[in-house]
């Protein structure tokens, strides 16, 4: 008797073992960066998609104001290349000099450190973030100093993540394309709940930074 009641016990326990599992994942906050999430099935698909980015990388993050928003159905906001750039009434307003440390702890989870140095002011800030794979989407989580930083993100190709955001007070949309030798960044975003939607983005950005 006392057997069958401890194999019913373990039956059971192997049963909602899956579901302990998920339950405990889906406790883990998406902005948490202390602690990886346990891996899923719905992960698998999805492993060593940050590898490329392992290492250090230092270069320029250009941000550029248009002074000449047009009609939002006027501007190719989701098919992203430098040609953007080059539209009339686009100048560039700031110049970041970056330096990112990316370590992989797993196939799943990715910590990275930031220094941005701001060269006209010299001021310098440091945030830390990770790239993760939680309930089987991609997630970009940044601590900075004042402020944290979410983006959901998915592959398009072999080398490249398109990370985007959007609430009322935000909306971020950009490419982030990494090989061998070079990381390359490229986006724009709304930002604060005033800024006109049905005009195209008034901020533009690009980044480019050598592996070092």
């Amino acid at each position: 008797m006392l057997k069958e009641i401890l194999k019913n016990c373990l039956a059971k326990t192997i049963l909602l073992l899956p579901l302990f599992i998920i339950s405990c994942q889906n406790r883990i906050a998406i902005d948490n960066i202390d602690t990886p999430p346990p891996v899923t099935d719905a992960d698998e698909a999805l492993a060593n998609v940050y590898q490329l980015l392992d290492g250090s990388w230092e270069g320029t993050f250009e941000i550029y104001e248009d002074s000449q928003p047009k009609k939002v159905e006027l501007v190719e906001l989701y098919k992203l290349s430098r040609a953007a750039l080059q539209k009339d009434g686009l100048k560039l307003s700031n110049s970041i000099k970056v330096r990112q440390v990316y370590t992989s702890e797993s196939p799943y989870f990715q910590r990275v450190q930031i220094t941005d140095t701001y060269p006209e002011s010299g001021k310098v800030e440091h945030s830390r973030g990770v790239n993760k794979v939680q309930n089987g989407k991609m997630w970009c989580v940044v601590k900075k100093p004042n402020d944290t930083v979410i983006h959901e993100g998915h592959t398009e190709g072999k080398n490249t993540i398109i990370w985007q955001s959007d609430n009322s007070e935000k909306k971020e949309y950009f490419y982030e394309t990494v090989d061998e030798k070079y990381y390359e960044i490229i986006g724009w975003g709304y930002y604060g709940s005033n800024e006109d939607r049905s005009l195209s983005p008034k901020l533009w950005f690009y980044g480019r930074y050598q592996r070092k």
